[in-house]
């Protein structure tokens, strides 16, 4: 179940854009999943301005020891405003040979302040509209937060991916040189938690992100430490 939520959830929030996409130029980052130190996956991310909007298409496979448990697939896709950040559209789909399909489509309405949702789970599948208010898809979210020009203070975003609408938050722990696949990097250090809004608020996932301490604000390095374990995606090839 752990390295599904990396190559799910967790690359959904590892996303966004930096100083170079706003000049209208495209982003490719490569990145590899680990698991205790076993290869577990691997995916890019692709960024791209067109016009006033920017496009992002995240994706990720399974690899490594997990392909020889299951086979999994991820696509994530959002395009949302270059100058507001509001989200215009958001989906995400999730195939395996073991787990069944998942899908879900966000279509945000900012006039009617309404979202619609379309989301398919094996044979089910379901359609409606929702209100909504100051909540973004989990890539808009993400961009939202990196285009802060001072990671000083406590900061959070609240989400909304088509099931459950959580709270991002985000806390500075400083900055330090990181090394990684793609060399070593001066980097500032963030503290993150996502906690499910409403009822209980119960922890869905935690983990600690290393982004570049320069104008492009790249992720370099995502470790969490599920109940067994570590987690850790890790930059290889970036193109900027």
């Amino acid at each position: 179940m752990f390295p599904v939520l990396v190559l799910s959830l967790f690359f959904s929030f590892f996303t966004g854009i930096s100083a170079a996409i706003a000049s209208g130029r495209s982003e490719l980052l490569r990145y590899e999943v680990t698991w205790n130190g076993n290869k577990a996956g691997h995916g890019d991310i692709t960024t791209k301005r067109e016009s006033d909007r920017v496009n992002v298409i995240a994706q990720a496979v399974s690899d490594g020891f997990l392909k020889a448990v299951m086979e999994i697939w991820s696509r994530v896709q959002a395009t949302f405003s270059a100058h507001t950040f509001k989200p215009v559209f958001y989906e995400f789909h999730l195939k395996s040979n073991v787990l069944r399909h998942e899908s879900v489509d966000l279509a945000f309405d900012h006039d009617a302040k309404t979202v619609q949702v379309n989301k398919q789970r094996g044979n089910e599948k379901e359609s409606h509209s929702e209100k909504f208010a100051a909540i973004y898809d989990p890539v808009t979210a993400i961009f939202l937060l990196r285009s802060q020009r001072h990671f000083d203070k406590p900061m959070y975003v609240d989400i909304f991916d088509g099931k459950d609408r959580s709270r991002l938050l985000v806390h500075p722990a400083g900055s330090e040189y990181v090394k990684t696949k793609a060399g070593q990097h001066r980097a500032l250090v963030l503290n993150l938690r996502l906690v499910k809004l409403g009822g209980d608020k119960k922890e869905i996932a935690a983990g600690r992100l290393w982004i570049s301490d320069d104008q492009h604000r790249i992720p370099l390095l995502l470790t969490s430490s599920p109940i067994v374990g570590t987690i850790r995606l890790e930059l290889v090839q970036a193109q900027l």
